[in-house]
C-alpha cells in the first residue's frame, strides 16, 4: 500500500512531540501528516505505541480500546501539518 491508497503510518519510533504543553506523536493517513495527542481518550495510556488491527482502528497497548483512524483526524486537538 502506498500512503496516498489510504495506508496509515504511525511514528512510533520517534522522539516524542510537544507543543503548548501537549504530547503528540506523528500519524501519516490518506497521505497527510497530523499530529494527534499523544493521550488515550479513556485512560490516558500513549496511544503511539498502539496496534493498527484488521479494521485498521489504532488499539491503545494499556487497555485495548479501538480509535478510528478518521475519530483521532476529527479530534479538534489534532493538528494537520501542511507543506507550505
Amino acid at each position: 500500500m502506498t500512503e496516498d491508497d489510504g495506508s496509515v503510518w504511525i511514528g512510533h519510533d520517534l522522539p516524542p512531540i510537544r507543543r503548548d504543553g501537549v504530547e503528540y506523536f506523528l500519524l501519516s493517513a490518506g497521505g497527510e501528516l497530523y499530529l494527534v495527542p499523544n493521550r488515550c481518550p479513556h485512560r490516558g495510556g500513549p496511544l503511539k505505541f498502539g496496534r493498527l488491527n484488521g479494521a485498521g482502528e489504532l488499539v491503545c497497548p494499556m487497555h485495548g480500546n479501538a480509535f478510528s483512524i478518521q475519530s483521532l483526524i476529527a479530534n479538534p486537538a489534532t493538528l494537520r501539518l501542511s507543506a507550505s
